[in-house]
């Protein structure tokens, strides 16, 4: 396949992420990986607050197309991202990943979707770029700091800061000659000044507080010009808490720092001092300056060092996503299956980690420790005497497409962090992949399967011994009886599936119905089978000693689960006849597909009958009309119909046992539990009744054939009898 780019188009160089010259052979690399994993045209970037910049792409895009590119990039959020093709531009497919705040890099291909492996490659790709990205921005953010920490570190050895306040009241005390002195700082939040280094004065009084806007200090520090005071022991705004010493002549000045005060240094003359030398203030206004710069450093040290931690912390958490993200894909990629990503999972998270399918039913579980301690999120398999104060597990929908396909259940220990919270998205999307791929395994073994069976239950096949080896393949063993089941469930408006619905719709109703099939023979039938044919869902349900329930009951009980999502009275279920070798599927299954059209034909829907009872009279009752087989049976069977709800009889009944039991009456009176001589009086009666010979062949043929028309029609017709198995079941 020829590429659509030999090399790439760069821009004039910009750095809106902020990143080292060594992040423009990543970019190369990225691009020729993603061109050449996909043979499409390509665009790779980063993207800030300015938006997202394209630094390589294909030389045979239009620029306008790539400006187009970089809008939807730029408001895309994390993860896959998806262009749609709206007449003014192509379809692109790809992956932004975020790098922290609004810096992102993208790689985007010119394909409307990609494919898994497609997809899995282009997100590796932009995967290692934004690795490349974090790795060289922490290595920029950790020499900017390791220079701050030194330049911080020579400062702390000599001068740290309460030694270097300390200093600074002393160096101001002594060179003004003042008896002590003192420092201040303002709690803006708690409105208090606190005393934060002494000189000359009791250690007690390092940590007194003052309320804000009591003594000197709240004054000039709202002034923000130095005051002095002459007598402090007569000062209006004295703190009347510092009566206890006896201050004479004060000299206060502001700690200001760009403009804010953020303290007070203040000197108390001596006993008989009448005051300060000139120029004491302006002295001590540049004391002040150096302590509010210094206390301004120390802050910023201590803000710095805390920022390192946060940096630190979170270049690690990220390293750790990008880590797990690319566990989580070798897990996808290698078919580690439901297993591996839960163990990922449960090792990076910290907590216990179960994997459902959309019914809940356990797919995979992982601890932390690798042991079992994951079975306490699943109901069924919790220890009796479990604690109560252990919190109920969260769990988070996987998704493929709109349909959820699983469950994701993490222990709710603790809180999730943002970091955790990532992964596990991450961990979803890496899950939702897992299903998607079984998913796509199972449709191939389906279509498989389905063109395996079309073929048999049609006779397209060259020999018995040909379809039966290509049925053991797939696991299906046709030496062993089966029974066929066809089912027909109604349309949306109530008309039968196999009618022209729009084919989209109804495909996907179908295998939705299908699915449900499937879910119960898995559950109750392991050995049967089940395929869409002919807008129809055909069963071949294993029979014989190996079955656990009939054909019979398994038709009802697919009815009834079916019937849960059409409604009721909407599925019609035949019976075909029981198949022992391959040329047995084709008119079994012919014989029940005819069945079923005509039980819809006479207004049966949602009935289940077996296509064998109907025998040779089924023909007949195909080709006649529904008001011809009903005129049929009533100008017949009306009089004992009429005698057995009049009188309580059982005349039908017995009418049915003597006929199905070939005329001999000990054999329908073991069967009806009566007397022979009941047997002869009963049809005695009947003959009487309708006027009849049940010893001519003629009459036997027209009284069955009114039974079966019987059987057919019932309980939608008139003459349905109390006694009939229509009737019965009612």
């Amino acid at each position: 396949m020829t590429h659509p780019a030999i090399s790439a188009t760069t821009p004039a160089p910009v750095d809106p992420v902020g990143l080292d010259a060594g992040f423009e052979a990543a970019l190369d690399e990225a691009f020729a990986r993603a061109v050449d994993a996909t043979g499409a045209s390509v665009v790779v970037g980063t993207v800030a607050d300015s938006g997202a910049d394209p630094a390589r792409w294909s030389p045979t895009l239009q620029a306008e197309g790539v400006k187009t590119v970089g809008r939807y990039v730029t408001a895309a959020g994390n993860g896959p991202v998806a262009i749609v093709a709206d007449g003014s531009g192509d379809a692109w497919s790809g992956f932004r990943f975020e790098l922290g705040g609004s810096r992102a890099v993208f790689v985007m291909v010119a394909l409307p979707t990609l494919d898994e492996l497609e997809s899995a490659r282009v997100e590796a790709i932009a995967s290692g770029l934004a690795r490349h990205a974090l790795e060289d921005g922490g290595r920029r953010r950790r020499g900017q700091l390791d220079r701050l920490l030194t330049t911080a570190r020579r400062v702390a050895e000599s001068l740290e800061l309460e030694t270097v306040l300390t200093s600074i009241v002393d160096d101001a005390r002594t060179l003004l000659d003042a008896e002590s002195g003192d420092m201040l700082l303002w709690d803006r939040e708690r409105n208090k000044l606190r005393v934060v280094a002494v000189s000359n004065f009791p250690p007690d009084m390092l940590g007194f507080e003052l309320d804000f806007g009591d003594g000197v200090s709240s004054r000039a520090i709202l002034e923000q010009h130095t005051i002095e005071v002459d007598d402090y022991r007569t000062y209006p705004y004295r703190a009347r808490a510092l009566d206890r010493y006896d201050f004479g002549p004060v000299l206060c000045a502001p700690l200001i720092f760009r403009g804010v005060a953020i303290g007070a240094l203040n000197l108390h003359a001596g006993g008989g001092q009448r005051g300060f030398p000139a120029g004491a203030a302006d002295l001590l206004a540049a004391f002040a300056g150096h302590a509010a710069i210094a206390i301004d450093h120390a802050r910023r040290y201590e803000n710095e060092v805390r920022l390192g931690r946060v940096l630190a912390d979170t270049n690690r958490d990220l390293s750790r996503s990008l880590t797990v993200q690319q566990r989580l894909a070798e897990q996808v990629l290698l078919d580690a299956g439901a297993d591996g990503i839960a163990a990922v999972l449960a090792e990076h998270l910290g907590r216990s980690v179960v994997i459902q399918d959309h019914l809940h039913r356990l797919i995979a579980g992982a601890a932390p420790d690798g042991g079992d301690g994951w079975l306490h999120l699943v109901p069924d398999t919790r220890p009796t005497g479990r604690g109560t104060s252990e919190r109920d597990p969260f769990s988070i929908a996987v998704r493929v497409g709109r349909a959820v396909v699983g469950h994701l259940l993490l222990s709710s220990d603790e809180d999730l962090g943002s970091i955790d919270r990532a992964l596990v998205d991450v961990a979803t999307t890496g899950v939702a992949l897992e299903f998607a791929k079984k998913r796509a395994a199972v449709e191939v073994e389906e279509r498989l399967r389905g063109e395996a069976i079309a073929d048999l239950l049609t006779g397209s096949y060259p020999s018995e011994e040909a379809i039966a080896a290509r049925a053991a393949r797939l696991g299906h063993n046709l030496s062993e009886p089966h029974d066929i089941l066809v089912i027909n469930a109604a349309g949306p408006s109530g008309s039968s599936a196999t009618l022209d619905l729009d084919p989209t719709l109804d495909h996907d109703r179908l295998r939705e119905l299908l699915e449900q099939v499937n879910e119960r023979l898995a559950a109750r039938a392991r050995q049967s089978v089940a395929i869409a044919h002919g807008g129809r869902i055909v069963v071949l349900a294993a029979a014989g000693r190996s079955a656990p329930e009939g054909g019979r009951e398994l038709a009802d009980g697919l009815r009834t689960t079916l019937e849960s999502t059409v409604g009721p009275g909407r599925v019609t279920v035949a019976l075909g006849d029981r198949c022992r070798r391959p040329d047995d599927y084709a008119p079994a299954c012919g014989l029940a597909h005819e069945a079923v059209d005509l039980l819809l034909k006479l207004g049966r829907e949602g009935a289940v009958i077996s296509a064998g009872d109907l025998g040779p009279y089924g023909l007949l009752l195909r080709v006649s009309s529904r008001n011809d087989l009903a005129t049929f049976a009533e100008q017949l069977l009306r009089p004992l119909v009429e005698h057995d709800r009049s009188h309580g009889g059982d005349l039908i009944s017995t009418l049915r046992a003597y006929l199905e039991e070939d005329r001999v009456q000990r054999r329908v009176a073991a069967r009806c539990f009566i007397h022979v001589n009941t047997v002869v009086y009963r049809v005695r009666r009947i003959e009487e009744l309708l006027g009849v010979d049940l010893g001519d062949p003629k009459v036997v043929f027209d009284v069955t054939l009114a039974l079966r028309i019987l059987d057919v029609l019932a309980p939608s017709t008139e003459i349905a009898s109390p006694a009939s198995p229509a009737a019965r079941s009612r």
